[in-house]
């Protein structure tokens, strides 16, 4: 198992058997795009599942890139964060922000990264609405299948949400009660003499077909985890679901566990249960595997993964929201404003700002180490051309960082005016327990919150301060 963070570089010797094997095995998925691994390896679970339409381009990006460096090879990360495995080999990509203690220069310690990463798990529950417990794991296992039954809830409810799958089934019947086409062979073979009996095949909907076995065999496994069952009654949304799945799939054995792995190699495609694709997915992990025990000739790549991006912008929305801003999403096209007042020839095009309030304030999450006092030429130009298409007089950018809270206000622009703010998150550090971690960025999170909201006050005044 290797253990490294998002955007940072690890130098591994490869001469060290190993690490040399650990290589050959990643080496298969390295520099590889996230939309071309997804297609060739149908068991990688990728947040968001939307990332062919993120802004982002997520979708041409690498999970990790290896490169030779004085005789050294590297692993390089990007905004990737998660668990991946290919054959014998796991890899666990942290938050930067999961132990600061843990990163020195460029590498990360084998013993101390593997500290819980609390970070990613906090802006998983605020984000998808996860109850997380304890988080009660070992300082050096991947704790992978943890992740994949925090997680089931929420693929359940997205599914379930879509209505109880029923799909046509062939059934077989020997009563009074005709209906279907006559089975002649066993209705010779059991009714003669003629005792008012017909046997017949019949095609019907049910309930209880390989899916939903599948969802009922997770749901049984689950509920032998003494640490991890009590996720299935977690609210009372998930309880009717499994609740729900219990009672329609009375065939249910534990001994068919493995047929009905089987019965699902192939992904599930349906024009309306679109959401059972992704719980079928993360049902065939958890039953196939406990942390990331794959069979060692599979040379598919397993795992679940997070766009760190994706997920700063989505945790950000849970804090922005309720003080009035909106989030205009491109992924379904919703928000943004159109380039063109009127476009002569060709189609509009839209832009999809993060964080949009009265369209006056223009907020963009950066997961990116942003100096305090210096913004990038496209970060810059990027935000100028959003404060023009909306006519907005203020614009700014939120970032995490391992450093104190910071609102800057960065200056005041020429041309139509308008004023740049940088804000800047602090994660904490050096925390005992996941407890105290949220009780400490809980308090950072006010701070924010009240810093962002004076944008408005300073709007009102019109008169930007130097620092907030």
């Amino acid at each position: 198992m290797l253990v490294t963070t998002d955007n940072t570089s690890l130098a591994l010797d490869s001469n060290t058997p190993s690490v040399n094997k650990a290589l050959a095995d990643l080496s298969t998925l390295a520099n590889k795009s996230i939309g071309e691994l997804v297609k060739a390896n149908p068991e990688l679970l990728i947040f968001p599942e939307f990332f062919k339409d993120n802004e982002d381009d997520i979708e041409n990006a690498p999970i990790y890139e290896l490169t030779l460096s004085n005789s050294k090879t590297v692993l390089r990360t990007g905004n990737i964060m998660g668990f991946i495995g290919v054959q014998d080999t796991q890899l666990k990509i942290q938050s930067r922000f999961a132990q600061a203690s843990a990163v020195y220069g460029d590498q990360v310690d084998q013993e101390k990264g593997s500290e819980e990463d609390y970070f990613l798990h906090y802006m998983l529950q605020k984000v998808l609405c996860l109850n997380l417990f304890d988080l009660k794991h070992s300082r050096n296992q991947t704790n992978l299948f943890d992740f994949l039954v925090y997680l089931f809830p929420y693929f359940l409810k997205k599914a379930l949400s879509q209505g109880l799958y029923k799909e046509y089934q062939k059934k077989t019947y020997n009563d009074s009660n005709l209906q279907g086409a006559i089975d002649i062979k066993t209705h010779l073979k059991q009714n003669l003499p003629f005792r008012g009996k017909v046997a017949y095949r019949l095609r019907e909907h049910s309930f209880d077909n390989s899916i939903t076995q599948l969802i009922r065999h997770t749901i049984e496994l689950i509920r032998q985890k003494p640490n991890l069952r009590d996720i299935l009654h977690s609210d009372s949304e998930t309880l009717d679901f499994v609740n729900l799945i219990a009672q329609h799939t009375p065939l249910y054995h534990a001994r068919d566990r493995h047929t009905v792995i089987n019965a699902n190699r192939k992904p599930f495609v349906h024009p309306y249960f679109t959401e059972y694709t992704g719980l079928q997915k993360i049902c065939l992990q958890i039953l196939r595997h406990e942390g990331l025990k794959y069979a060692k000739n599979d040379a598919k790549a397993h795992g679940i993964l997070f766009d760190g991006a994706w997920l700063w912008e989505e945790y950000l929305n849970t804090l922005l929201h309720p003080i009035g801003y909106k989030h205009p999403t491109n992924n379904n096209r919703k928000g943004g404003i159109k380039v063109y007042a009127q476009k002569l020839s060709g189609n509009n095009v839209s832009r999809y700002p993060d964080f949009v309030k009265d369209s006056r304030i223009i907020l963009d999450a950066k997961y990116k180490r942003m100096k305090e006092n210096h913004i990038s030429r496209d970060d810059l130009n990027q935000i100028l051309s959003y404060l023009f298409l909306y006519r907005a007089d203020i614009g700014g950018y939120i970032a995490p960082t391992i450093d104190d809270n910071l609102a800057l206000n960065m200056g005041l622009l020429n041309g139509f005016g308008g004023s740049i703010h940088k804000f800047k998150l602090a994660i904490p550090q050096q925390v005992t327990s996941y407890q105290a971690f949220k009780k400490t960025i809980a308090e950072n999170e006010a701070k924010l919150i009240e810093a962002i909201q004076n944008l408005s006050s300073m709007q009102n005044n019109g008169e930007p301060s130097e620092v907030i």
